[in-house]
């Protein structure tokens, strides 16, 4: 019996979540975009400060000379005028004054640069204290990971008042597959988040892949609740294959997100460290977005990250494939028939299987693994939407 009540609180429940997540999205945007506008701030500050020293340095440095000059036409003069030892005298004077109005040159420009050098230095604890400002009050970044917190616990009462309302496991269609996977995405993201406070700088991209599949969840995908169809109902199979295939899933969206970043900031690190060989100062490349990635972690760090996500997610992978024999003996009466679900499946666990032992034998790192594990996830993405919703077979239960 559907509780349909139950079912409506369901819907609601993950509509709030996705307005939560969209306040969540814009909030790390924020975050982002004003890092980016400080960091630019601040390199323009810095540059005018160096060109203003510079100024000074040759303003002051000519100024000391022209001294030197003028009085030294002076002691000629007076040699021409005077004669004797009046004029040397005077010669000696007007050198000793050249000297005097030199030194006093020298100190000036020293003063100048002094006073330059103060104002950096008040300007950089201004901008210390600022920064400081910001850590004790509610930064955009804190704010917007505070929604997304909250937006999972909305996300995850979607989902369990869904299995509440059917009294079975909320994974039986498309649409109930999506909302529970971009769950686990999100929860991942908020368990890895709080023990490394650099990685919800990710969150922007991180949220963003989950919100457009729950947008096409609510508009395209989204079925009444109903009960199992035959072919799923009796079987505990349906408890363990497709919980695992959801959290391969959910794991797999993760590591391409951060597959991706990484081809990003290592293309932008190889681009600072030829310009830094260059001699050029002050490195930057592609503006506004260079330096957000200058906010996110390193492609290093990004790709240990993955290739840990991606291990998890080969052994559910692999545990997809086990677990649906054992179901499709009993309930086909055989382990491997070919269906289509069943060949896109092993084509997903031969891509995740080659990127991994490329990646730990063969030196295969880098772009080269983060493209391969990428094309993993391609294959993911055709196997749950293309087969699900345009080749038919056996595994054809979407409900669309």
């Amino acid at each position: 019996m559907i509780n349909q009540q139950l079912a409506e609180v369901s819907n609601l429940a993950v509509v709030l979540a996705i307005v939560l997540y969209v306040l969540a999205l814009i909030g790390f945007a924020a975050d982002l975009a004003g890092t980016s506008q400080r960091r630019s701030d601040a390199r323009l500050a810095a540059q005018d400060r160096a060109e203003a020293l510079e100024r000074e340095t040759v303003a002051a440095g000519t100024g000391g000379r022209g001294s030197g000059v003028a009085v030294a036409g002076a002691d000629g003069g007076s040699a021409a005028v005077g004669g004797g030892m009046a004029v040397g005298g005077a010669g000696g004077a007007g050198r000793d004054a050249g000297v005097a109005v030199s030194g006093g040159a020298d100190v000036v420009a020293a003063g100048a640069g002094a006073v330059s050098g103060a104002g950096a230095a008040s300007g950089d604890a201004g901008a210390a204290s600022g920064d400081a400002g910001a850590r004790q009050g509610m930064s955009a970044q804190r704010f917007a990971f505070l929604l997304v917190s909250a937006a999972t616990l909305m996300h995850l009462l979607g989902v369990i008042t869904r299995a509440t309302a059917t009294q079975r496991v909320p994974w039986a269609n498309m649409y109930e597959f999506a909302t529970t996977s971009t769950a686990v995405v999100t929860l991942a993201f908020l368990v890895f988040s709080i023990k490394r406070v650099e990685l919800r700088a990710l969150g922007t991209f991180v949220v963003g892949p989950v919100l457009l599949v729950l947008l096409l969840a609510q508009t395209v995908w989204i079925v009444p609740a109903a009960q199992l169809t035959p072919s799923l109902q009796n079987s505990h199979w349906i408890y363990i294959h497709i919980g695992v295939a959801i959290i391969s899933t959910a794991l797999s969206i993760l590591g391409a997100v951060i597959a991706g970043l990484q081809l990003l900031q290592a293309r932008h690190e190889r681009a600072l460290v030829e310009q830094a060989q260059a001699v050029q100062e002050m490195p930057e490349h592609w503006g506004r977005f260079g330096h957000v990635l200058d906010r996110l972690p390193s492609s290093t760090v990004l790709e240990t990250l993955s290739f840990r996500i991606h291990s998890v997610a080969f052994v559910c992978w692999t545990f997809t494939l086990i677990f649906g024999s054992i179901w499709a003996r009993e309930a086909w009466g055989r382990f491997w028939g070919w269906d289509p679900k069943e060949v896109w499946t092993f084509i997903i666990w031969v891509i995740y299987a080659a990127y991994l032992h490329a990646r730990t034998t063969g030196g295969f790192r880098g772009s080269r693994a983060a493209w391969l594990a990428i094309a993993g996830f391609v294959a993911v993405v055709f196997n749950y939407t293309i087969v699900n919703t345009v080749i038919n077979g056996l595994h054809s239960y979407s409900g669309l």
